[in-house]
């Protein structure tokens, strides 16, 4: 397993199935991420979020995946890519 030096940031939504795709292959892989699940954050601070994913990603579409670069969607070769694995 490569080692990780990028960070990984994942904006999803709790009952999102490919928020739960993309964390399980992270897990899987063990790729060390952050996971700001928007849905569960409060009124304020999902707005903050909001705003912040829409900066990487205007579709504003879940999961929105930054490595150091942004992915959208389920995008395995992407984020192998990304990652280096």
């Amino acid at each position: 397993m490569a080692e990780q030096n990028k960070k990984v940031r994942v904006y999803g939504l709790s009952t999102c199935p490919t928020c739960k795709r993309v964390k399980k292959f992270l897990e899987e892989n063990g790729i060390k991420f952050d996971l700001v699940e928007v849905d569960l954050l409060d009124s304020g601070e999902q707005w903050l979020m909001s705003k912040e994913v829409k900066k990487y990603n205007p579709a504003q579409t879940y999961p929105t995946i930054v490595i150091e670069e942004v992915i959208t969607g389920f995008d395995e070769e992407a984020i192998k890519k990304a990652i280096g694995l």
